[in-house]
């Protein structure tokens, strides 16, 4: 930071990378139809394990707002 920028709050800055992290997961979740598993899956091509990238969706609050509310109740 120089004297001529004005001063970033931790808060904004985490709170900056968080939502960038969480764009960036949902931009490739759906880009991959929302499979988080196999070789052709979002943790493939984000380069993480599927657990951990469960972990930072639930971290995230990032859910697939298209799943079928309701499916295993038929």
């Amino acid at each position: 930071q120089t004297a001529d920028e004005p001063p970033v709050s931790r808060g904004t800055l985490g709170d900056s990378l968080r939502d960038a992290e969480r764009r960036h997961i949902v931009r490739v979740l759906e880009q991959k139809g929302w499979v988080i598993d196999g070789p052709g899956g979002a943790a493939a091509a984000l380069g993480v394990p599927p657990s951990t990238l469960r972990s930072k969706m639930k971290r995230l609050g990032v859910r697939n707002s298209r799943a079928r509310r309701g499916a295993d109740l038929g």
